[in-house]
């Protein structure tokens, strides 16, 4: 919809060769972990061209790539064992909060200094902490209803009774986001939701007149959608209106 393709960093047909049991053993995680880390795609961020902001709540998500993570490990002088432990830290409920740590077959998928989805590779749910309200109170996919305190082992209750989808609803529900222009990209590496993020007062209705570019060129039916031309239309308008100004709302 938005992101460049190069800023989409595929794993080759046999996975990342840098991720491996053996590796990333001191992550205490499960073979079936590592390997789901192997061979998902990740989205780069580690130039100022690729840094992206895909979310699809009213707080940034910034997806955790694994794979840089642990090349920026492979540099000279990195003590990798020491160190490897980090990406977990950001990932996950971190030491010393009210809810216990995530075992061996869950980790979590993206480093946010609120929200955290944690997959459980065991039961095939995907848990959202911190899920914005507005989305537990108009999901657009069933989500899970069990109470985790019925089964769930001493310290995962708490985390276990945030709101909780199977894999497919989870990311269609993420999805469903951007179809229904929830989620608005401003540009390749800036969104926004209007029920989430409010602009500033001198860019009322800003976010409306970005909703109507997109459908102005063919959103959300992807056969007919032209992404380089919205995204153009998009800053050219929003300059138009606000100037200067402008710059700010798109983060330039």
């Amino acid at each position: 919809m938005y992101l460049d393709e190069e800023a989409i960093l595929r794993p080759p047909a046999e996975g990342w060769l840098e991720i491996t049991p053996g590796r990333l053993q001191g992550l205490g995680k499960t073979d079936e972990v590592i390997m789901l880390l192997r061979h998902i795609p990740y989205l780069c961020t580690d130039t100022d061209n690729f840094k992206s902001e895909a979310n699809a709540g009213p707080s940034f998500v910034r997806f955790w790539s694994w794979i840089e993570a642990i090349r920026w490990l492979d540099r000279p002088g990195i003590d990798f064992e020491a160190e490897i432990d980090i990406s977990m830290i950001m990932t996950e409920p971190r030491p010393g909060e009210d809810i216990g740590l995530a075992p061996a077959h869950v980790v979590g998928l993206i480093s946010t200094k609120q929200d955290l989805w944690l997959l459980d590779t065991e039961l095939g749910v995907i848990y959202w902490l911190d899920c914005p309200s507005w989305i537990k109170q108009h999901p657009t996919r069933e989500p899970i209803l069990d109470d985790a305190y019925d089964y769930a082992p001493d310290g995962e209750a708490d985390w276990r009774n945030e709101p909780a989808w199977a894999i497919v609803d989870f990311f269609e529900l993420l999805k469903d986001q951007f179809r229904r222009l929830s989620s608005i990209p401003l540009t390749p590496t800036r969104v926004l939701d209007p029920e989430g993020v409010k602009p500033r007062p001198q860019f009322e209705g800003a976010l409306l007149l970005v909703q109507a570019i997109y459908r102005e060129h063919g959103w959300p039916d992807l056969a007919h959608y032209r992404k380089d031309e919205c995204l153009t239309a998009v800053r050219v308008r929003l300059e138009e209106r606000y100037g200067e100004d402008s710059q700010s709302l798109l983060g330039i």
